[in-house]
């Protein structure tokens, strides 16, 4: 009991002598007025914080986080920011205007470990060497000298992918190793970001960046969902949607028939130019079984209707303005379509011109 005790006052003592407040020293030289402005980051985009005054080299910032989190500080005229993680704490920051980003930051644990990996990070110099060459080998002509120094950088940007994606799925108890994680999530698949996101949640809880780590994995379910239910052998998601004439038209009411599905817009030219292969298939095989339901993405309706009396649509019109279907679909890009079994299974996609007419062939002559 005693220990446990001891355990426990050990702990509210160490709270206690938790900062609860940051100052952030900083001597730049080069620069001895103008001002220094902390900016963290909202929406993948620099926002300010607060603004400084530099005197004589030196300027100063106080505050408080409710976590670490990513800053940046610029000095008026400089582009180049100081890039760190401010913490409730001591920080320290020496730079030199010239060359801002070797700034040296201490009093930041987290900041330690980012600078470490940053650091560290493989053939950064001789990236740099490289471009340098590369314009040279330019302006002479020199072509299979370019073609070895892009072989050269793909290899060594291969290698600095690796050594990224190694760093954060070591850190993820760290918010820095989290932070990491959004900067490169178009090189995980969705299961993998999903694994890494839930460690991080188990090891960082409800952090901000965890936060984004859950709205960015979001849509990438969202798209695994959807090709999963447009993939060919699947029943068609049904759905219902307001037709041209003000009807509620659904999906499965079409069942018996072979349907085409046509994702489009008035605004869509590539979609305008196929119009003229889908009528000639739909009066080829009409009488034959064969339908089309065409799912409009425009947001103006009379631009949507006057786009079907121009090109002759006569089969079911549909629109879906605010693209929920589309999104259950998958739908990236448009024209988009989906054949349809007379059980109303997905056994084609996006047959293009005279390849619809040819699989219409086989299946209903």
């Amino acid at each position: 009991m005693k220990n446990i005790f001891l355990v426990a006052m050990m702990a509210i003592i160490f709270a206690a002598c938790q900062p609860t407040t940051f100052t952030i020293n900083g001597t730049i030289e080069g620069v001895t007025e103008g001002k220094a402005i902390l900016k963290n980051i909202v929406d993948g985009r620099p926002a300010s914080l607060d603004t400084a005054d530099i005197v004589e080299g030196k300027f100063t910032f106080t505050g408080t986080v409710d976590e670490p989190e990513l800053y940046l500080i610029f000095v008026e005229n400089n582009n180049t920011p100081i890039v760190f993680f401010g913490e409730n704490a001591n920080i320290n920051i020496e730079a030199n205007a010239n060359n801002m980003q070797e700034a040296v930051v201490s009093g930041s644990d987290i900041t330690d470990v980012y600078t470490s990996f940053v650091n560290k990070v493989p053939g950064k110099t001789r990236l740099e060497e490289i471009n340098s060459e590369y314009q040279k080998a330019m302006g002479a002509g020199d072509q299979a000298s370019q073609q070895a120094l892009r072989d050269e950088a793909n290899e060594l940007m291969e290698e600095q992918k690796a050594y990224f994606l190694d760093f954060i799925k070591n850190n993820t108890n760290s918010i820095v190793g989290a932070y990491m994680a959004m900067q490169a999530i178009s090189e995980f698949d969705m299961e993998e970001f999903k694994a890494l996101t839930a460690e991080f949640e188990a090891n960082l809880g409800d952090s901000k960046y965890v936060t984004n780590l859950k709205k960015a994995l979001e849509p990438m379910e969202k798209a695994a969902a959807a090709a999963m239910a447009t993939e060919i052998g699947a029943i068609a998601p049904d759905f219902t949607l307001q037709s041209v004439n003000g009807d509620e038209v659904t999906l499965s009411s079409f069942k018996g028939k072979y349907l085409l599905v046509d994702f489009w817009a008035s605004w869509c030219k590539p979609c305008r130019e196929e119009n003229p292969n889908v009528i000639n298939a739909y009066a080829e095989f009409a009488a034959k079984g064969f339908e089309v339901l065409s799912v409009s993405l425009d947001r103006d309706q009379d631009a949507w209707k006057k786009a079907i009396k121009d090109d002759g649509l006569v089969w079911t019109q549909v629109i879906d303005g605010e693209g929920n279907t589309a999104n259950t679909y998958g739908v990236t890009s448009i024209p988009f379509t989906l054949l349809l079994d007379k059980e109303g299974k997905i056994i084609a996609k996006n047959l293009r011109g005279e390849a619809l007419s040819h699989k219409l062939s086989e299946l209903l002559n």
